[in-house]
């Protein structure tokens, strides 16, 4: 879901019954899980939750359990960037569909495979996508959005596992990350939604043969102060050696004072740490920031226009053990309330002691929309949207530690490269395209023979509508660039604007892509519409997104 439905909670302190000492009346009460999930949905977070997470903050703030989107603070974007330059050139790699779609048969329309990540472990690859198939348009104790395929030949051939097992009274809930250790056993991150308390959480599920069969996604405890409620969003998993893991994602935590009856909304960065192949997790933050603030029906209004969010957080082991935490953060510095502008931050954040501290917190480089507005989309053709954000990606080579992004300065959306050779504590920018198209999505990988971007570019159809292809982008060191189309068809959009799809968020269509290097080859999985299907709401036919692979 780099990150699609939608999240759930917030937490809400416990409050000590009772008068406040040396005062007659009685304290605030605190507001309810479904007050605050109503009130971050109208945050600028509300516009930026996977299609899961949104499906869990609505069901919250309505307090019912309909997985189908609301349509109620969702507009259509205001800015939309059409491509202009030339189609790309150059021959493709082999392309493989990852999932069956014959197995999209039991909902008309929830045919949704997309947001795609990869294990590989030898001849083993596994590839992780969210999918609508298997859920009502109510959610039930059944319902499940996490895909996975596997393949025993390289990536061949691939086989559809279905979904990965729920824990008992839960659900998973999409935003797939996959990773491997030393050992060679695969593991599964994605989102894990608690029906029964209204949290969201991040579970992780596991494999030892090759990705065929999966443990249960086990959840991972929330922070200690939030077990009355915890909301999750974009998750992403990584390793530093055998059963040695780090999963971070973005959190929404609550804090209230019962005294002033001020109710404060955290977005957090928590890393949690597991030592024994996530049998056990410890969690500490990189950083918090203060989403939003709110008092009591007919108290005094906040004092302060500042907030901010963290999205799209994004883990890494580097060589000499350093673990690093990077995200983008968008939001207003504005305490007096004076009209500061919206901004947009690539952040990154260092622990030295395993993850336990991060006091090294460095702002990588300022963002410019992609897509021409924050939180915006492009406009592939009439009622196809693909909404965009500026995710970073992480990669090292020789001691240098890279980070990679897409942004909007120049008037179209393109690939920069920021470079560190000081572990994180400086940083340089340069771009990695140009022209008059737009790239979106990319993902980094590096291994000996240098580094590797995986991106998708839009580039126009030639009938006033726009195409989609996937490139990669090779270089030594990082300063010069060959480029190389990936899929061996062009594809279309298909309609967000209302969703074809009906659990589906309005504006999407993935946010983002997969590339892996086992040092040997590097591996790709991306979201792609080629494919057509045909029934009765649609008896001409429709394009479908599935998820392809190749491998480089």
């Amino acid at each position: 879901m780099r990150r699609t439905f939608a999240t759930l909670t917030i937490a809400a302190v416990v409050l000590a019954a009772g008068m406040i000492a040396g005062s007659a009346a009685a304290p605030y009460a605190r507001p309810s899980k479904q007050e605050i999930a109503t009130r971050i949905l109208g945050t600028v977070a509300g516009k930026s939750l996977t299609p899961t997470a949104r499906i869990a903050f609505e069901a919250l703030a309505r307090g019912d359990h309909r997985a189908a989107p609301d349509s109620s603070g969702i507009s259509a974007p205001t800015a939309g960037r059409q491509a202009r330059g030339a189609k790309p050139a150059g021959g493709p790699l082999p392309n493989v569909r990852v999932n069956n779609p014959g197995e999209d048969s039991n909902a008309v329309d929830q045919t949704t495979q997309s947001e795609t990540s990869i294990a590989v472990s030898g001849s083993n690859v596994a590839v992780g996508f969210n999918d609508s198939q298997q859920t009502l348009l109510f959610l039930t104790a059944g319902s499940n959005l996490s895909g996975v395929s596997y393949s025993t030949d390289g990536g061949q051939t691939f086989t559809d596992g279905g979904s990965l097992p729920n824990a008992p009274g839960k659900n998973n809930f999409g935003d797939p990350w996959l990773a491997t250790d030393q050992n060679g056993v695969m593991y599964y991150s994605n989102l894990v939604f608690d029906l029964a308390n209204f949290n969201l959480l991040v579970g992780v599920a596991k494999s030892t043969d090759g990705g065929k069969t999966w443990s249960q996604a086990t959840p991972i405890p929330p922070p200690a102060g939030n077990e009355f409620g915890y909301q999750s969003d974009k998750d992403a998993l990584t390793t530093g050696g055998p059963g040695n893991l780090f999963d971070v994602w973005d959190d929404f935590t609550t804090s209230f004072d019962p005294v002033t009856g001020i109710t404060t909304v955290f977005s957090g960065l928590p890393v949690a740490h597991s030592a024994d192949a996530a049998g056990s997790w410890s969690i500490s933050y990189a950083d918090k920031a203060v989403l939003a603030s709110f008092g009591p029906p007919g108290g005094p209004p906040s004092k302060s226009c500042s907030f901010h969010q963290y999205i799209g957080a994004q883990p890494f082991v580097a060589s000499d053990g350093t673990v690093y935490d990077a995200a983008l953060k968008v939001g207003v510095d504005d305490p007096t309330c004076s009209g500061a502008p919206f901004t947009e931050e690539e952040w990154i954040f260092a622990s030295h002691d395993g993850g336990q501290t991060f006091p090294q917190k460095v702002k990588i480089a300022s963002v410019s929309p992609s897509t021409g507005a924050p939180f915006g989309a492009f406009q592939l053709g009439p009622g196809q949207f693909m909404r965009n954000t500026e995710f970073p990606t992480l990669a090292e080579r020789s001691g240098n530690l890279y980070a990679a992004w897409n942004d909007g300065a120049s008037g179209h959306s393109h690939v920069v490269l920021a470079s560190s050779s000081d572990g994180g504590a400086t940083w340089s920018t340069s771009q990695v395209t140009s022209g008059d198209n737009d790239e979106a999505q990319p993902a980094l990988s590096a291994d000996a023979s240098g580094l590797h971007l995986l991106y998708y570019e839009i580039s126009p159809a030639g009938d006033g509508t726009s195409q989609l292809d996937v490139l990669v982008a090779n270089s030594k060191n990082g300063n010069k660039w060959t480029t190389s189309r990936v899929n061996s068809q062009s594809f279309p959009g298909v309609y967000t604007l209302p969703q074809f799809d009906p659990i589906i968020a309005f504006t999407y269509m993935g946010d983002y892509i997969a590339n892996v290097s086992d040092g040997s080859h590097q591996y790709f999985a991306w979201g792609d519409n080629r494919d057509s299907v045909s029934n009765f709401l649609w008896p001409q036919g429709r394009h479908d997104p599935n998820v392809y692979f190749a491998r480089q």
